[in-house]
């Protein structure tokens, strides 16, 4: 049976069009132009979704919810909030404390942000499950095109992929590819380091036998014959993950399948591309002509301009300069074909590099001019590798823009121009695109404040590019409280870690734990946080069992968080050595020096252990090699 939804707004041509999509969808609706008479349905009807404007005559969206949720009939009723007026994270967290909203639809919106709306209220369902799930065949174009809409999904979980005999699982973590298994031979490591000259077979072969007799990687056994130094290894490794995903866009039969997942083993060797470079990559290497002229063909007399959407328009699709300047020329002013017809010599380049915009949907088509307005987005500063510089920026920028109004978070005056709150929020959401920190070994809370503070900058742009929102949100400044967002606790986390670390320099680890924990309490998804916490508390009670176990269980949850951070592995490989717990510890330390080559301690580490090993009967002193190699 389907599922019948109520929706509940005075905005009869917004009631008519949700009414439409969601019967199309092949829901049951029903509609109400007034507070009280859909609390009334509600009450003594059965419906499994209420859409509410949270303007409403007579009753407010916000205490019609209230009213649901003191009955017993109508306690669990999923409420979605329409609603134009600005809403940050922090307020939305407090409506749904306050009055027990369970989601929002924020105006403007389109069907699309509709049809996710609904996946996420009814994730739980059953039937909805198995449709996600469904098993469905390859076609020519389906990997990236499928890539793209978990993209655009924001969806965590594990595409299947089938050929033959072959088969795959791509992991994708909030719609990022993040690691790949294959069951295909000539794709393990040893095959690929062949295959590219790296190594010979003879050393392959070596390196599997002896990773067989005793249980460890083969990069770890390749890295003590001194086929490989760790900085060798860690990128051979990251290739090797790419390379399997990448091969499947030559897969032009098949069968995929999506299985959502909240969350997945994450000690994995992370692929470093976005989805939009991993299909310029894969289009490049593997789309034969005939599968270029097939896709483009049904565009050719489509008028191509850079899509409105920044979330779309800004990903990091790694062009080359030609590629730069083919996504220049898209200003809505020239089809496809004309603009191919410019550049007869490098058609086929240019083919790849316009169905790889397409796909990724960095390109929009229309079927008549339609003229961009360009902006002055250039001066993008590259992102460097993880630091505590970079650190202290995100949350510097973090803590500014969060605290700011609309004006002041996109740098506006109340009295700004035509044409300003465009060009401001282009150069900002640049700026603050998520795919511009994939590879920067973010944590996961600082990955959260990164997307918090860009869809902060959205939300601020929809509101004061549309008229009568942003009069509406003015008088809110000028007549009514001020959005007020607690910043001190975030604040607070980070003096307490600063002073911690200060602490653990003097080695005053009691001290250091105390404020530490603190930092912990005030941020618990901070990894970093978590790591010298454990580090701090173990020193601080040394040969104490229960202590040292307490600090394993604090590492291994940070590890969770964060597997790219090479102290949570050193310390917990430290922690295991004064356990006695030789092979974890080893185990620990080799991921360490995945997580950074140039970690000095793991090495030292497993040099000495190697060295221990070397004196037993069974040891063939393969680790040598590669430390002699280096000296």
């Amino acid at each position: 049976m389907s599922k019948k939804i109520l929706i509940i707004d005075d905005d009869r041509e917004l009631r008519d069009f949700l009414q439409q999509a969601l019967a199309a969808a092949g829901f049951q609706v029903q509609t109400a132009d007034r507070g009280a008479i859909g609390l009334r349905m509600l009450l003594t009807e059965e419906f499994h979704l209420a859409l509410i404007d949270i303007n409403m005559p007579e009753i407010s969206g916000p205490n019609i919810c209230r009213a649901l949720r003191q009955h017993d009939s109508s306690h669990n009723i999923p409420v979605v909030m329409i609603t134009a007026t600005f809403h940050s994270p922090e307020q939305m967290v407090a409506a749904k404390n306050d009055y027990g909203a369970d989601d929002f639809l924020l105006k403007p919106f389109t069907g699309e942000d509709l049809q996710n709306l609904l996946k996420r209220v009814f994730l739980q369902d059953k039937n909805l499950k198995d449709n996600i799930s469904e098993v469905q065949p390859l076609f020519d174009y389906t990997i990236p095109q499928q890539l793209q809409q978990l993209y655009r999904e924001k969806a965590t979980g594990l595409l299947h992929l089938t050929k033959g005999a072959a088969k795959k699982i791509i992991y994708i973590k909030d719609g990022y590819p993040i690691f790949t298994r294959s069951n295909v031979l000539s794709e393990c490591l040893g095959r690929m380091l062949v295959a590219e000259g790296v190594m010979t077979q003879v050393d392959c072969d070596q390196s599997v036998e002896l990773s067989k007799e005793s249980g460890r990687l083969q990069g770890t056994v390749l890295m003590e014959q001194g086929v490989l130094t760790p900085e060798d290894l860690q990128s051979a490794l990251v290739r090797q993950v790419t390379d399997k995903l990448l091969s499947t866009f030559a897969w032009r039969s098949g069968t995929y399948q999506f299985v959502p997942a909240k969350e997945f083993k994450q000690h994995v060797t992370r692929i470093k591309l976005t989805p939009a470079a991993l299909i310029m990559q894969g289009i490049n290497r593997y789309w034969t002509p005939k599968q270029l002229d097939d896709f483009l063909y049904p565009f050719n007399d489509d008028y191509l301009k850079q899509a409105s959407n920044p979330q779309y328009r800004f990903q990091d699709i790694k062009l080359g300069k030609r590629g730069e300047a083919i996504f220049k020329s898209c200003l809505g002013v020239k089809t496809l074909g004309q603009l191919l017809l410019h550049h007869p010599l490098a058609r086929r380049e240019m083919q790849k590099v316009f169905a790889a915009l397409i796909v990724s949907e960095m390109l929009e088509r229309t079927a008549t001019p339609d003229p961009i307005t360009t902006e002055d987005i250039s001066g993008e500063a590259e992102v460097e590798i993880i630091d505590e510089k970079l650190r202290h920026k995100i949350l510097n920028d973090y803590q500014r823009i969060m605290a700011c109004d609309y004006f002041e978070a996109l740098g506006l005056s109340r009295q700004f121009g035509p044409g300003e709150v465009r060009k401001s929020y282009y150069r900002l959401a640049k700026e603050y695109h998520p795919d511009r920190f994939l590879d920067s070994g973010l944590s996961r809370e600082m990955s959260h404040k990164i997307n918090e503070m860009f869809q902060y900058l959205t939300q601020a742009y929809t509101v004061l590019s549309d008229t009568d929102s942003c009069a509406g949100y003015l008088d809110e400044l000028v007549n009514g409280p001020k959005k007020s967002i607690d910043i001190n606790q975030v604040i607070e986390a980070e003096t307490a870690y600063q002073q911690g670390r200060a602490f653990l320099k003097i080695q005053r680890f009691g001290a250091a734990a105390k404020s530490l924990q603190r930092a912990i309490e005030l941020s618990p998804e901070e990894s970093e946080y978590m790591t010298f916490f454990a580090w701090a508390l173990f020193k601080s009670a040394p040969g104490k069992p229960a202590i040292q176990n307490q600090a394993v269980e604090v590492l291994l949850a940070s590890r969770e968080i964060n597997p790219g951070f090479d102290l949570t592995h050193l310390y917990l490989a430290q922690i295991y050595q004064s356990l006695e717990k030789e092979r974890q510890a080893e185990k620990s330390f080799e991921m360490a020096v995945q997580a950074n080559p140039g970690c000095t301690e793991a090495l030292r580490e497993l040099r000495l252990i190697n060295l221990r090993r070397e004196k037993g009967p069974q040891s063939k002193g393969l680790f040598n090699k590669f430390m002699k190699k280096k000296d």
